[in-house]
């Protein structure tokens, strides 16, 4: 085929000219906060160029095959006689053809002709293997435990001891006139401390082992070899695995007017939309990739100099074929002025589609990118917020703009969860004399809740502090997800404070009602009691741990 074209200046008709300008002004409209919507009318057409987009695929289809030597048991089977015994024996490329189109299969078949019976090597032509569970004795252990009280203690978890420890006291010295005077006398003292014996559980532990019976092996000590199953003799083939997969291996020639980083981002603006034309497509037979003269043709190369010269090969692995296939995507390149700034659009396909490489709107969104960041330093984050919806439209927009609107949104909610979390403990204070009258005086409890309240002893006091400790706890918690975004998607802190605050009211409605239901059922006292008796434990293991400590300090002092 002819040499591959980079780029020739062409002319633009009027009409061609005029379609461009409008499909400017339908862009520059659609990007919502720029402020020329009729750029097409305003730009100055400099230069245009004929520049075609390729497109090159190499895609490789492999055949890796791997020989096993593999184990079965014979189950009644007979066997021809034997032709291979070694690895060197078998042509695994001989055994199965290789695959004519692209495919990715993975499987396994026996290699006919390699099957010969041996003797299990793993029981030794027996049968039978030693037993896991008994180690081939027949007999296992088994543990019993029986308490005994403590010979030291006698059961009463402490033991007694005597110390020795120096006070100081005062006397009258009556040989120096009655004086009184100060000295360190020691003294005998009797304390008490955990038994070291059994460690203050008032019994010890003796375990003896008897020997029972193997249940695995019937006490035998042996058992049925899972290799043979039983018949002493195995069948030893060769197995072959077949793992057939393709691999591709694209690259892209952009115009020389269009820079390196310019070439990046339109290869991902690219997608199957794009009106590609295949130019050339050449297959290759298995490995004569090299001997192709691929390197003398333009698109290898040095048009799409990623597509590689040399294929490698994995070992064990037959290349099947290769299929080349370079395409072609009609385009032309505008250089236009704006503002005496020259920028770079391309139109791609018969029916131009715009891909504006560089333009004004870059220079728009740089500017507020500015002011962005100078209403973060102010610590405006409402404001900032509200500049950066304005970049994120943008199509030059990418990542690092949109994470940081979603950090900005998470410092935002934080003043409309202030309002939520405020409302609803407002709520919560009017609230309480509300239960008191209606589970004290107006008794509103279905009969089977009255009985379990007086069966539990659950006071009308029990019951509202349970059920505002619910309000509370379910009104309260939740992070960014659990806020609807009209909260705190708004600019103004005074607003995100208000409309969360009407969150919380709801929230608080919400779960005031699933509370009164609760109570009224009877779960709420039921749930009650079991927090009694939870409180109950933690206070009396506190009581224990303190108790402990105390007799540690005892004892070392």
């Amino acid at each position: 085929m002819a040499q591959y074209q980079d780029a020739q200046r062409i002319s633009f008709s009027k009409a061609e000219e005029s379609r461009l300008r409008q499909m400017f002004n339908r862009w520059a409209a659609s990007v919502e906060g720029y402020n020329r919507p009729t750029l097409g009318n305003e730009l100055k057409i400099v230069e245009v160029w004929n520049a075609p987009l390729y497109r090159g695929v190499l895609k490789t289809q492999y055949d890796a095959r791997t020989l096993n030597d593999t184990f079965e048991r014979i189950s009644g089977r007979t066997f021809a006689n034997t032709t291979y015994f070694k690895e060197s024996d078998i042509n695994r490329w001989s055994l199965y053809p290789y695959p004519t189109v692209f495919t990715s299969h993975e499987s396994t078949h026996p290699v006919s002709g390699t099957e010969h019976i041996v003797n299990c090597h793993t029981c030794g032509a027996t049968g039978k293997v030693t037993c896991a569970k008994c180690g081939g004795k027949g007999t296992v252990k088994r543990a019993i435990q029986t308490k005994h009280t403590c010979p030291s203690c006698k059961g009463y978890r402490h033991i007694s001891y005597t110390y020795t420890t120096s006070e100081f006291e005062q006397y009258k010295d009556y040989n120096d006139g009655g004086k009184l005077k100060g000295r360190y006398v020691n003294k005998q003292k009797t304390g008490t401390k955990t038994c070291p014996t059994c460690n203050g559980s008032g019994s010890i532990t003796h375990t003896t082992y008897v020997d029972e019976p193997c249940k695995t092996c019937g006490a035998t000590g042996k058992v049925t070899c899972s290799m043979c199953g039983g018949d002493k003799r195995i069948v030893s083939l060769w197995k072959l695995a077949r793992k057939q997969y393709t691999r591709s291996v694209w690259d892209y020639r952009f115009p020389s007017l269009i820079g390196r980083s310019d070439a990046a981002k339109m290869v991902k603006l690219i997608d199957n939309s794009t009106p590609w034309r295949v130019v050339e497509r050449i297959r290759i037979d298995k490995e004569n990739y090299q001997a192709a003269g691929l390197s003398a043709r333009p698109f290898v190369g040095g048009m799409l100099s990623a597509l590689p010269s040399r294929i490698a090969r994995p070992a064990n692995t037959a290349i099947c074929f290769h299929e080349l296939e370079v395409c072609e995507c009609e385009a032309r390149i505008v250089k236009y002025e704006v503002d005496h700034q020259q920028f770079i659009c391309m139109l791609v396909g018969a029916e131009w589609k715009l891909f504006t490489v560089t333009s004004p709107m870059s220079k728009s969104m740089d500017d507020l990118k500015t002011k962005v960041n100078r209403y973060c330093s102010a610590r405006k984050f409402g404001k900032a917020w509200e500049v950066l919806q304005k970049v994120n439209k943008y199509p030059q927009a990418g990542s690092n703009e949109a994470r940081m609107q979603e950090q900005l949104e998470e410092r935002m909610v934080i003043t409309s969860k202030l309002g939520a979390n405020l409302a609803v403990m407002l709520c919560v204070v009017f609230l309480s004399p509300l239960l008191t009258v209606l589970y004290g005086d107006l008794q509103f409890l279905a009969p089977w809740s009255v009985r379990l309240i007086e069966r539990f002893d659950v006071g009308t006091g029990g019951l509202m502090f349970l059920s505002l400790v619910l309000i509370l706890y379910f009104g309260l918690r939740g992070r960014k997800s659990a806020m609807p975004k009209f909260s705190y998607r708004v600019a103004s802190p005074l607003r995100r404070f208000g409309r969360g605050f009407v969150v919380g009211v709801g929230r608080f409605m919400l779960f005031a009602v699933a509370a009164i239901a609760l109570t009224y059922i009877g779960i709420i006292p039921i749930a009650f009691k079991l927090f009694w008796i939870a409180l109950t434990i933690v206070v009396m293991g506190i009581m224990f741990v303190a108790w402990i400590i105390q007799s540690i300090v005892g004892l070392f002092t």
